[in-house]
C-alpha cells in the first residue's frame, strides 16, 4: 500500500447544482426556481393522451427574445444550442441559471490536501509535527495546532 504525502491551499469552489427532479408525472413536485416542466421528447408517451414523465428545462432568456430572468438569477449561454454568442454570432437566446453560491473553504491554519470528498476517504495524508488532520465540507488536510 503506498501513501500520499500532499500539500494544498485554500479556494472558494462552486458547488455544482444538483440535477432537476422528474415533473409532470402524478406525484411529481414542481420544478425547481427558474425551470419549467417540458415533455420529453425521447419517451414514448403521448402527453395529448394523458399525464406524461417531463424534465425540468431551464427558462428561455435574451435581449433577442426580449425576456430576462426572476431576481437571483442570470441569463447564460445555453450549452445545448449551436449558437455560439461570444463567438460574433447572432444574438442568441440563453437560459436562466441561479447565481452561484460559492463555498468558502480558504480557512487560516488549514492547509488542503484535497477538494474531493472521495479522494479524502481513499488517501493517506500526513501532517507535519504541531498538525492534525481535519476533514469536513470542503475536503481535507492539516490544521495547524498552534
Amino acid at each position: 500500500m503506498s501513501a500520499l504525502l500532499a500539500v494544498g491551499t485554500g479556494c472558494d469552489l462552486v458547488a455544482p447544482p444538483p440535477p432537476p427532479p422528474p415533473c409532470g408525472a402524478p406525484g411529481d413536485l414542481p420544478c425547481p426556481f427558474g425551470t419549467l416542466c417540458e415533455d420529453d421528447p425521447d419517451d414514448a408517451c403521448d402527453p395529448l393522451r394523458g399525464p406524461c414523465p417531463g424534465r425540468c428545462e431551464a427558462v428561455p432568456c435574451g435581449e433577442a427574445l426580449g425576456l430576462t430572468c426572476s431576481e437571483g438569477q442570470v441569463c447564460i449561454d445555453d450549452p445545448d444550442d449551436d449558437c455560439e454568442a461570444f463567438v460574433g454570432g447572432p444574438s442568441c437566446a440563453g437560459v436562466c441559471a441561479e447565481v452561484p453560491q460559492p463555498i468558502l473553504c480558504a480557512e487560516p491554519g488549514r492547509t488542503f490536501v484535497s477538494h474531493s470528498q472521495d479522494l479524502c476517504q481513499q488517501i493517506l495524508f500526513i501532517c507535519e509535527v504541531g498538525w492534525v488532520p481535519f476533514y469536513n465540507s470542503c475536503g481535507c488536510g492539516c490544521q495547524f495546532l498552534g
